[in-house]
């Protein structure tokens, strides 16, 4: 799951760095550090971005992979599932993979989807609730004194 992670983290990063480096040109355009001194970092500008959006994106991943799992305990709950966290926790992160690829696409075409977050929360939510449904059942509560054994002499 840790590899899948990376993976789909790098992915999204190298496609976030793309944009970043097509649209750089009109970010150093509005500084106003000279033109020499531009030049001299230029080289060192784009892997530090690259490396940045990686660690950023990776980091940003795990925390709302935890909170949906957080969400994941209380809605098996709510369907009376039985599952531990971890298990959630993956169940979250492959939940995460469509509403990141959403939230990619409404950056990478400026912001055009109308509550784009809200939207993602609430497909991963869906997800999550539907998942749930191949969680094991809660056995059901013993009685207390249902079943007594037999008392020895």
């Amino acid at each position: 799951m840790v590899k899948y992670i990376f993976v789909f983290v790098f992915l999204t990063a190298v496609l976030s760095f793309i944009n970043f480096s097509l649209s750089s040109g009109d970010i150093l355009a509005d500084t106003e550090m000279p033109a020499e001194e531009l030049k001299g970092i230029g080289p060192l500008l784009y892997p530090a971005a690259f490396v940045l959006q990686f660690l950023i994106s990776t980091f940003y991943f795990y925390i709302k992979a935890s909170i949906a799992a957080l969400a994941g305990m209380g809605i098996i709950r709510i369907r009376g599932r039985r599952g531990e966290y971890r298990h959630l926790w993956r169940t979250s992160a492959v939940a995460l993979t469509v509403p990141t690829l959403l939230l990619l696409a409404d950056d990478l075409l400026g912001g055009v989807i109308p509550l784009a977050t809200a939207l993602s929360w609430a497909v991963v939510l869906v997800y999550i609730w539907l998942a749930a449904g191949y969680y094991p059942k809660n056995s059901p509560a013993k009685r207390p004194g249902a079943h007594k054994p037999p008392a020895r002499s």
